[in-house]
């Protein structure tokens, strides 16, 4: 037996001149997820539709001397194993990102960090194609790893993006904002100057709630 407890409405929900933050807003989702009857992502089964599962690169650094997907290929259930020479012919290997770079989308020539995708199974369950990855065969020839950004820019350190014509060493991009001269003026006049360094682990995006999508094609139209 399921009770619900009805209760009386806030006063200030919907008041549109409250302060942010003012006043106790009350829940209208918890009586669906409490009784097991949410609905998500994973949630969701249309026709036809179809699973991916990705393959990432367990080394840090390494050049990629072949990929063999044909027992992958050949498992029940899958319907494609896409590598980064597959999207290299269609021109789709490389994405746009930061300061007019460019990032792989696929591994094509050699993995630059761990976990980097390097083959992408699409298969008619979730199973299968994460069964498909243990069968996807990948020679690593690997190459010494740079992990310490303080040293990242010292002769003979390993280049990371040796893919960028004329690059030989592992400067990014110079980034700046502001006003140089009135900040060095601060600065110089200043009683006392701090300094501090400060090495930041990994910097990555993460949603502020649980997302994904589920795309659907049409003859007509494409969501």
């Amino acid at each position: 037996m399921t009770i619900i407890e009805e209760r009386a409405a806030n006063p200030a929900a919907g008041d549109d001149n409250r302060p942010i933050g003012y006043g106790r807003i009350q829940r209208k989702e918890d009586p669906r997820f409490v009784r097991g009857k949410g609905h998500y992502v994973d949630d969701i089964v249309l026709p036809g539709m179809l699973h991916g599962a990705i393959l990432r690169s367990p080394v840090a650094h390494a050049r990629l001397v072949s990929i063999d997907t044909s027992a992958a290929l050949a498992h029940p259930g899958v319907v494609a194993v896409i590598t980064g020479q597959d999207l290299l012919g269609l021109k789709l290997a490389w994405a746009p990102t930061l300061s007019a770079d460019v990032q792989a989308v696929l591994a094509t020539d050699k993995v630059r960090f761990q976990g980097q995708e390097v083959a992408f199974v699409i298969a008619e369950d979730r199973y299968a194609a994460r069964d498909a990855l243990e069968l996807i065969e990948v020679d690593y020839d690997v190459l010494p790893p740079v992990i310490d950004v303080r040293t990242a820019l010292n002769p003979g350190t390993p280049v990371i993006r040796d893919d960028i014509e004329g690059r030989t060493d592992n400067h990014i991009f110079d980034w700046e904002a502001g006003n140089a001269a009135e900040t060095e003026a601060v600065f110089a006049s200043a009683d006392v100057v701090v300094s501090q360094e400060m090495v930041y682990l990994a910097c990555i995006r993460h949603r502020w709630r649980p997302a994904g999508p589920s795309p659907t094609m049409s003859r007509s139209r494409a969501r």
